[in-house]
């Protein structure tokens, strides 16, 4: 059965009316109430880093082969870890492996280093299937966040090769362009909490590693919509599920709709499902 986003979907929508940008509680461990798992923790994917370049897998018990969902954590490219991942219970009891990664913040590289973590990630996911229990055939990537942002470059920059394509993508409230976030702000007119992500010392900024404002290539360069437009015309995209807060005062709703409106206008884009929560921030 291939895994789609609308399963996914299944899975994470008892989370939605929790704070969106905050982790879900400690999962349940394989001997509490929650359903069973098995739990391979700090596996090695890549070597640039001991700590950042590891990652959870979690099978849940009593399931042949499946599928796999790669859990990419938020926290604006500076905080954040592979523990307590959103939705874990969820997806268990959904028969859906997950695997929460590490991956080096913006203090120990900038991008296109967590683009290449990224890769590596998948790519061990997908080699390490048979050892682990899952089926690495069916794999799919959810983030929210900043975690959105990379949960979107890796469903596009997968999809070059049928071989590295994802079954799905889920997305919370990403951030999209950079360089038009303060502009897609004050376009719904709200005031982001966090400030304005042009200057040098926002998130995004210590990202790319030079202020948005003074360095639009550099922002665009690590957009989704840039690995969109350079993705081959023959590849096929896989469903895409994206959800934002209409009163997201971290990153307007706007910055989705930019990748929202860029898939559907593209052909071989397989599924798309734009959720806008009414009231939700």
């Amino acid at each position: 059965m291939p895994l789609s986003a609308r399963l996914i979907f299944a899975a994470v929508l008892a989370l939605s009316g929790a704070a969106l940008a905050q982790d879900g509680p400690p999962p349940e461990g394989r001997n509490g109430p929650g359903p069973g798992y098995v739990l391979h923790a700090d596996l090695p994917y890549a070597d640039r880093s001991a700590d950042r370049n590891v990652m959870d897998i979690y099978v849940p018990e009593g399931v042949e082969n499946p599928p796999i969902v790669v859990r990419i954590h938020g926290g604006g490219f500076i905080v954040g870890d592979k523990s307590n991942p959103d939705g874990l219970d969820m997806f268990i009891r959904a028969g859906i492996a997950v695997a929460s990664i590490n991956y080096r913040l913006s203090d120990q590289a900038v991008w296109p280093g967590q683009f290449d973590d990224l890769m590596d990630a998948f790519a061990f996911v997908r080699a390490n299937g048979d050892a682990l229990g899952y089926d690495e055939t069916r794999v799919a990537s959810f983030g929210a966040s900043a975690g959105g942002h990379l949960s979107a470059v890796s469903g596009i920059a997968l999809a070059a090769d049928p071989a590295t394509a994802l079954e799905a993508s889920v997305l919370w409230f990403p951030p999209i362009l950079f360089s038009e976030m303060d502009a897609d702000m004050a376009a719904v007119g709200l005031t982001a909490v966090t400030g304005s992500t042009d200057d040098a010392g926002s998130a995004e900024s210590k990202l790319i590693g030079a202020a948005v404002r003074e360095n639009p290539a550099l922002a665009e360069a690590a957009s989704p919509l840039t690995l969109l437009a350079a993705l081959p015309a023959e590849a096929v995209l896989p469903p895409f599920l994206i959800m934002h807060g209409a009163e997201d005062t971290n990153i307007s709703r706007i910055q989705s709709g930019r990748l929202f409106m860029a898939l559907l206008s593209r052909p071989g884009t397989a599924e798309l499902d734009y959720s806008l929560l009414p009231g939700s921030g």
